[in-house]
């Protein structure tokens, strides 16, 4: 983005549109309307289910690891508009990066700093379940009470910095998909190592190769620790910690999918693209469900804001009609 606001004759170099004519790629190639109306169909699923389920983690923030997830809801409800709504509209319009270059820039550099966001903080929350499990006077030094914050900020500066330094992804037609290259389809040959940056390149690394690690390390931590939680005599405490541990653990392990971000580096089929653009908006849009499918608190506080909800609607088609008694009496 700060290519975009203060450098135009750079952005202009990079994202010139007049090398090409759009039409050299036939519109059947770019129209995808039954994958349009199925990724559309999920954003509105999703974020039916995500609104109830951010509104109870919140509730009950207490947690440093609910901290976290509470950050992730919101980034992730956010995502979903890029990442699902935006791309199912592009599906119907027959997009390429140049048949709107501007708006197609500028929600490339959103969806660039969101995911980031959302992944950087998975990374802490995989971190802070490992030191939970290791030990509790390391949890308690690094994440207890608003220490846990600080880290959620690091996570929004990282994002905050790929916002606005990293050559974002752009959405194209052909392979349903957002890519960093803007001509990717076309035949132009073009020097890649201009749109990739190296922090990037090695962030997309360690989320395909260290991330998994933590997330193994986690999973063996708690698993050498069971016997001594199933000996936790306190039954509603025993529960909270079994299934918190499942919850993260589903959760973390949603995103090690997330790890396909690196075919942005290797040449892939066409199927398989597809194939990682699904992997990675089911690791924005599947969440609720499983707070909804493992965690008992959550389902209940969702049921008391669709009862709600109802009963403000209820109202709202009532008094109109009461209003209007009142004013011909």
């Amino acid at each position: 983005m700060e290519l975009y606001l203060f450098r135009q004759e750079r952005w202009q170099e990079l994202y010139n549109c007049s090398k090409i004519n759009i039409s050299d790629v036939p519109l059947e190639e770019r129209y995808h309307p039954i994958n349009g109306t199925i990724i559309i169909l999920l954003f509105i699923l999703f974020e039916i289910l995500y609104t109830p389920c951010v509104y109870s983690i919140y509730k009950h923030r207490e947690l440093s690891c609910y901290k976290f997830l509470f950050f992730i809801g919101i980034v992730d409800m956010a995502m979903l508009f890029i990442h699902g709504l935006a791309t199912g509209i592009y599906c119907f319009t027959s997009e390429m990066f140049c048949s709107h270059p501007n708006l197609t820039f500028i929600l490339g550099t959103l969806a660039t700093g969101l995911y980031c966001m959302q992944t950087c903080a998975n990374i802490f929350l995989a971190l802070d379940r490992c030191a939970d499990s290791f030990s509790t006077k390391i949890s308690d030094f690094f994440f207890l009470g608003p220490r846990t914050w600080m880290w959620i900020f690091c996570s929004f500066l990282f994002g905050i910095y790929n916002f606005l330094f990293i050559s974002p992804g752009l959405y194209n037609g052909i392979y349903m998909n957002w890519f960093e290259n803007p001509y990717f389809g076309y035949s132009i040959e073009i020097n890649l190592n201009e749109y990739v940056n190296f922090v990037n390149l090695w962030y997309d690394l360690f989320l395909a190769f260290g991330f998994p690690t933590i997330y193994l390390f986690f999973i063996v931590m708690f698993c050498m620790r069971l016997k001594e939680i199933k000996a936790i005599a306190n039954i509603e405490q025993r529960k909270l910690k079994i299934t918190v541990f499942i919850q993260i653990a589903m959760i973390i392990g949603l995103n090690i999918p997330s790890t396909l971000v690196i075919m942005q580096h290797l040449p892939l089929h066409k199927i398989m693209v597809l194939f990682g653009y699904y992997v990675n908006y089911f690791v924005f849009g599947f969440p609720p469900l499983i707070y909804l499918t493992c965690n008992k608190t959550i389902r209940t506080d969702a049921k008391k804001l669709l009862k709600k909800t109802k009963g403000l609607i209820f109202k709202i088609k009532i008094n109109p009609a009461n209003s209007n008694n009142t004013i011909l009496h």
